[in-house]
């Protein structure tokens, strides 16, 4: 019986690539991938996989698992996104599961999961859950929580039992306070609150040691910042902040600032000066200060779509600055000047108008390739085959791993570039591999390339990853300083191919 099982469980997970075909008992399986395949079900003959460790069944249209699962008592890591379950199967509870992802289904109820002692990643956004908040007991284990995009109100229940917690995201709820409750999160690292209700902090908040803070699209419109001394990324974006202040002792070793759309008429100096990136683009800010100059590690400064007329000499003094959005700005001559000294070609004043970012569409993909023929004409190590590049980019497209960005301009593709995730053994974790950067020459030194880099940059963050890498020509000189100056540092690694 248990020979005829296997045959036809192996046969099964054949059709599908799941397995080598060397493989030839249930008990080397350790990892399997039958993700996107439009399975409505999975056969009963799957717990004989006893030695199973990790298990992606995304994308698919499951709204129930066989009851032989029980048996994979290793099963530490089950991957369910995108299926059809609107109750999480009772089975799971005999697993030793560490991490489970149920992304993107019909869940109402997660309460099963406050008996998985040992669970310590947890994704459940885009479900239909309103309460969570007697599911978990004070002794889990849960490291990193995604509750995005449901329906809860309230967490202050919730946030008395994650003093493990080190990952919370929230965004896309209808949540109006963050309770004084916060204070339980002791090992709190990041927090996502966007597209929330948020009106109210608790002073709480500003004891934590949180590395990474995310209040965009709230309902704050007064907001003192002091404390959070381990703070180093702060957004703010579209909250109307009718007051605006901050404490000397606000995040002395902060990165990041972000408050675009904010409504906010003055440049508020944040105290420390380990900035990196600030962005106060679309307000109603008329001036710059000369103090901005004190910021000696500013690599990016995004001042576009205010009310500013002119700008400090001291601006100069910024010698890291790579990148300065200052477009949609009544700029006089002396700002003009002040911009040709620091360096034109940081600057998006000469930025036609009407070019976006966006994610590449189907129909991109023959623009995409005729543009990799430009870059490949420099690139002395490829060859210009469009039939090739489209395939090329064809698969990149509808490989999940993959983002292609494009910059369109009346709607034409003038830019594009490309990032694949990749696993590092040295990070341990996703890494993002960028190539296919290139811009039509008409619109090069318009800040378009740093535009698809910087989102790029973005999305990379979102997602999670440890670095970003990219390959570039020795002999380019433009594009290396290009990437020097956007903050990517030379390694000293060769890269040696062998053509198949």
């Amino acid at each position: 019986m248990y020979d005829y099982e296997w045959d036809r469980l192996k046969t099964w997970l054949d059709q599908y690539g799941a397995i080598e075909s060397s493989v030839t008992t249930p008990e080397e399986i350790t990892r399997l991938d039958l993700s996107g395949h439009s399975l409505k079900e999975i056969p009963e003959s799957f717990g004989i996989l006893v030695n199973l460790l990790a298990l992606n069944l995304s994308h698919n249209r499951l709204s129930t698992l066989p009851e032989s699962l029980k048996n994979l008592s290793h099963l530490s890591n089950l991957d369910m996104r995108r299926n059809r379950f609107e109750k999480l199967p009772n089975l799971l509870l005999n697993t030793s599961l560490r991490s489970l992802n149920v992304s993107g289904n019909a869940l109402a109820d997660i309460s099963i999961l406050g008996q998985c002692k040992e669970l310590r990643v947890l994704d459940v956004s885009s479900n239909s859950l309103k309460e969570v908040g007697a599911v978990f007991e004070r002794d889990n284990e849960l490291r990193t929580l995604n509750l995005s995009s449901n329906f809860l109100k309230d967490i202050g229940a919730l946030l008395c039992v994650l003093g493990n917690l080190q990952r919370l995201n929230v965004s896309a709820n209808f949540i109006s306070e963050l309770p004084e409750s916060v204070s339980n999160l002791l090992s709190l690292e990041e927090i996502e609150m966007s597209d929330n209700r948020l009106e109210k902090i608790d002073e709480a908040f500003f004891e934590l040691d949180v590395e990474n803070v995310n209040l965009t699209a709230n309902n704050l419109t007064s907001l003192h910042l002091h404390g959070l001394d381990s703070l180093e990324v702060l957004t703010l974006d579209e909250n109307v902040l009718e007051e605006l202040t901050m404490s000397d002792d606000f995040a002395p070793y902060l990165r990041e600032l972000s408050c675009e759309s904010c409504g906010l008429k003055e440049f508020i100096l944040p105290p420390s000066t380990a900035l990196e990136n600030l962005c106060y683009a679309s307000n109603e800010i008329s001036s710059v200060p000369d103090a901005l100059q004190r910021y000696t590690k500013l690599v990016h400064l995004d001042i576009e779509g205010n009310n500013i007329v002119d700008l400090p000499d001291t601006l100069a003094n910024l010698l890291h600055l790579n990148t300065l959005y200052i477009g949609g700005n009544p700029l006089n001559e002396h700002a003009k000047k002040v911009i040709a000294i620091l360096d034109p070609e940081i600057c998006d004043l000469n930025m036609k108008s009407g070019i976006t970012i966006e994610n590449a569409k189907e129909e991109d993909l023959k623009e995409m390739a005729e543009l990799l023929g430009i870059l490949f004409a420099i690139e002395s190590d490829f060859e210009i085959d469009f039939d090739k590049q489209y395939a090329g980019l064809k698969q990149l497209y509808y490989n999940k791993g993959s983002d292609l960005l494009v910059a369109r301009h009346e709607n034409k593709v003038v830019g594009m570039l490309t990032m694949q995730r990749l696993i590092s053994s040295a990070e341990g974790s996703f890494i993002g591999q960028l190539e296919d950067l290139v811009v039509k020459e008409e619109y090069r030194v318009m800040g378009v390339g740093s535009r698809l880099v910087n989102k790029m940059r973005a999305l990379a963050y979102e997602y999670g990853y440890k670095r970003i890498q990219l390959a570039a020509d020795i002999n380019n000189d433009n594009a290396l300083k290009f990437y020097t100056r956007r903050g990517l540092k030379r390694t000293h690694l060769s890269i040696y191919h062998f053509h198949l």
